[in-house]
């Protein structure tokens, strides 16, 4: 089979719609069957940032994550569920806190945690992703501060255990670093499978703190790489615009020439998703031409704690990769003198006060 991905309409989380989009999926895509054999132990790997509802958009929704449990098990498989949030969260306060452990439990699928270490190219990897036969991967349709987008290739970064994401943050704080070690980490275990929650997502300060979307749509594939090229496409951006997608591309780890994907279901151009918005500005930088080395000198752009939101609940501090936070009953505060601006507190604060503050320059340059 070649590079397909399959487009389906859903317009909620109705337990059966939901059920019959992803069957409807799947088919497309020529039956979970070609991709789940019986008696194969399948790893689910939703996108478990934090504790988080399902109604704020910013984990994989439990009725996506309940649907294709049951699809496996169909199967004659044995499902399991696991992934690592972001910072210093555990993988049990997440489970809790966002509903899969009740989840998990009643539909008798074991929840995993990175209790066994493999170290693979220098990268601690949770012993479980190498127990399995398969991987389904279910990212969540989102943005993110720091690669603009977070798709099916940045949903497989959750491999990494404990605080050694925010190690790479510090190790790699440019966008194009970061890219290549996110890369790295999907290079090491790649999905069979991969089903994209896009039936509500997130734009603008993505992948916690932005604005809640009804996008109705699961996209579905054997290939992250055109998952991602597909999701680019549907919000009007050149799939290798995105940093993750085409260092990916350039490994030759999966497709990004829309013309090289064949796309079943819905259509792209029937299903432009209108004003979607990235994080950052309208893009100062193309305007300035020359003179746009120039001005990236002035640009300031960090995160700051809204006081007013800060809850005192020390995640986003102890997440930090370079300890820039502060945080006691007098204040909450970000040291922009240490800050590498890899953004990881904004990522994990449950409660939307880290801001990025930016310049207008900052704003121009998309930052």
């Amino acid at each position: 089979m070649g590079t397909r991905v399959a487009i389906v309409k859903c317009r909620d989380y109705d337990r059966a719609r939901v059920k019959e989009a992803i069957k409807k999926a799947f088919d497309l895509l020529g039956g979970v069957d070609l991709f789940i054999k019986k008696g194969d132990r399948v790893l689910i790997k939703p996108n478990i940032l934090s504790g988080r509802l399902p109604e704020d958009g910013v984990c994989t929704h439990l009725e996506v994550i309940r649907q294709v449990a049951r699809i496996v098990k169909e199967c004659g498989a044995l499902p399991f569920i696991g992934d690592n949030p972001g910072g210093s969260m555990t993988p049990a306060k997440a489970y809790e806190g966002s509903g899969l452990t009740s989840l998990a439990k009643g539909e008798g699928v074991e929840l995993k945690e990175a209790k066994d270490i493999k170290v693979v190219k220098g990268i601690p990897v949770a012993g479980y992703f190498f127990e399995c036969d398969k991987i389904i991967n279910l990212p969540k349709m989102k943005t993110h501060s720091l690669m603009g987008l977070t798709g099916a290739v940045k949903n497989m970064f959750g491999a990494c255990a404990g605080l050694y994401k925010a190690e790479l943050h510090k190790r790699f704080p440019s966008p194009e670093e970061f890219a290549r070690a996110v890369v790295d980490v999907f290079e090491i275990r790649k999905p069979s499978l991969v089903l994209m929650d896009g039936i509500t997502g997130m734009d603008q300060a993505g992948p916690s703190a932005g604005r809640v979307r009804d996008f109705e749509l699961l996209i579905a594939g054997q290939d992250s790489v055109a998952i991602d090229a597909v999701f680019a496409a549907l919000i009007g951006i050149k799939p290798l615009d995105v940093f993750t997608t085409k260092e990916a591309y350039i490994r030759k780890l999966g497709e990004a020439d829309l013309d090289n994907i064949e796309v079943s279901g819905e259509g792209i151009s029937e299903n432009l998703i209108d004003d979607f918005q990235l994080p950052g500005g309208p893009g100062l930088i193309r305007t300035l031409g020359p003179l746009a080395k120039f001005a990236a000198g002035f640009v300031k752009f960090g995160p700051s704690i809204n006081e007013r939101l800060c809850r005192k609940c020390m995640i986003c501090r102890d997440t930090c990769p370079v300890s820039a936070i502060t945080i006691n009953s007098e204040r909450s505060k970000v040291d922009l003198k240490k800050c590498i601006r890899c953004m990881c507190c904004h990522e994990v604060c449950p409660y939307k006060a880290v801001e990025l503050k930016r310049n207008f320059l900052a704003k121009g340059f998309g930052l």
